[in-house]
């Protein structure tokens, strides 16, 4: 869903409860992004382990790093005439098992900044809510823990 449309969403409901429903389902959308599947070591010479790293530009440069040392390999064989040569490897992993490293990478940190702005939003939302919302809210959530555990027959 894009963005433009979550916010015309969010104005249309009008009351935070409604709002906090939203930021729920929202926050249930998101699929979990698993770190186990890395082809490379990680620690990439001049910037560090990339398993730990923060920023998508930092990614970038890492990634722009391996392309540029890999091109700069086969135009070096090139212009020396040989044409059978190992693929370019750097630190464990051919150029193509650092991108997939970078995008795992990549893709961590959006879901972590996504979850962290969503849980955000739901914090303030909930300090808009009136004792009667609280109230509501949470006749709500316990008639569905009740219906769900079978209490109410």
């Amino acid at each position: 869903m894009s963005k433009k449309k979550t916010s015309t969403e969010l104005a249309i409901v009008g009351s935070v409860p409604n709002v906090l429903e939203i930021l729920a389902a929202k926050l249930a959308e998101l699929k979990v992004v698993t770190e186990c599947s890395y082809k490379t070591g990680g620690t990439l010479a001049g910037f560090g382990d990339i398993k730990s790293e923060t920023k998508v530009e930092n990614l970038i440069r890492a990634y722009s790093s391996i392309r540029g040392k890999e091109h700069a390999y086969n135009e070096s064989a090139k212009e020396l005439g040989i044409t059978n040569y190992p693929a370019f490897s750097e630190a464990g992993g051919t150029a193509a098992d650092w991108k997939q490293d970078i995008l795992l990478r990549k893709a961590v940190i959006e879901h972590a900044d996504t979850k962290a702005k969503l849980e955000s939003l739901t914090e303030q939302a909930k300090g808009f809510l009136t004792k009667e919302m609280q109230y509501e809210i949470f006749l709500k959530e316990a008639g569905a823990m009740v219906a769900a555990l079978g209490l109410n027959k």
